[in-house]
């Protein structure tokens, strides 16, 4: 089977062409700007051929899962925590793997820079995880990218989401710099901790695992986390989690059962109390609320 778009959970925004006539005529953004981005969370047969290429650069960021890009005759295996940049008018085709099918973030991009990207493409990178890799502050980049364009294409619009666009891209090609930021607390043992709850959001960790990375016994660690925070450190991470369903629900995109798959809870009805004793109301309520 292939499937070109039409995902549960999927969050896409494609730039109508008048629009982008009026990005081209902007001396703001016209060097750098979107023409399409998206999410495809869990994207089973996910499949798109382009024999004669696409008029703009391509970033292809799998999250979770595997994939394949194929380059003229060059396949390419990109596995989850790599990404994978497709220069403009290069032929290609890229699909989801039928049995570890992708989670994928992706933007085509154009303008008179996107030429400079191509010194990074063409070849699988990596994004390793880590105490200071800052991948939710990657992901909140393109969360607030989707949430302005969730609101129409007004002239600021474009103009903010094309401005943090250089900042989204270079979080990728200049990992270093993007990562230096978090090495100030490396040596914070509660810092250190928040950094890998906020890495491991959609997983479901025990106390001996937050605190095996802190080098510290579990229970010196957790009167050192109460002590700074004044939470226990399963009450804290299970508040980011809350968090991060909330800037998931604020799409209307995203059904509420997949935010509860997305933030590590196999049962909606569990997410749903633990959501309602974080927040006071429910994953609906919260969803109607000020409508």
């Amino acid at each position: 089977m292939k499937k070109e778009d039409g995902f549960p959970g999927q969050i896409s925004f494609v730039i109508p062409e008048r629009i982008l006539a009026l990005i081209g005529n902007n001396p703001l953004i016209a060097d750098s700007y979107i023409t399409d981005i998206g999410y495809y969370p869990h994207a089973r047969h996910h499949f798109r051929e382009r024999p004669l290429g696409s008029d703009q650069f391509i970033l292809i960021y799998c999250l979770d899962g595997q994939g394949e890009i194929r380059l003229n005759e060059t396949t390419h295996v990109i596995s989850a925590n790599h990404f994978f940049i497709i220069p403009a008018g290069m032929p290609h085709a890229y699909r989801s793997d039928e049995n570890n099918p992708w989670s994928i973030y992706w933007i085509h991009f154009s303008g008179s820079k996107s030429g400079i990207y191509s010194r990074f493409a063409c070849q699988i990178q990596p994004i390793d995880r880590g105490k200071t890799s800052r991948i939710n502050d990657r992901l909140d980049l393109f969360s607030e990218i989707f949430r302005n364009l969730d609101r129409g294409f007004s002239i600021e619009t474009l103009e903010y989401v094309n401005l943090c666009l250089p900042h989204l891209l270079s979080s990728f090609t200049h990992l270093s710099q993007f990562r230096l930021i978090k090495e100030s607390g490396e040596k914070d043992p509660v810092a250190q901790s928040i950094n890998f709850m906020l890495e491991s959001l959609t997983k479901k960790l025990k106390l001996d695992e937050i605190a095996a990375e802190t080098s510290l016994s579990a229970s010196h660690f957790s009167r050192l986390f109460v002590n700074r925070t004044g939470h226990s450190p399963i009450d804290y991470f299970i508040q980011l989690k809350i968090q991060r369903a909330c800037r998931l629900l604020d799409n209307p995109g995203w059904m509420i059962a997949d935010v509860a798959r997305e933030m590590g809870f196999d049962d909606q009805f569990y997410f749903s109390r633990v959501f309602r004793k974080v927040m006071g109301m429910s994953p609906g309520e919260y969803r109607k609320r000020g409508v």
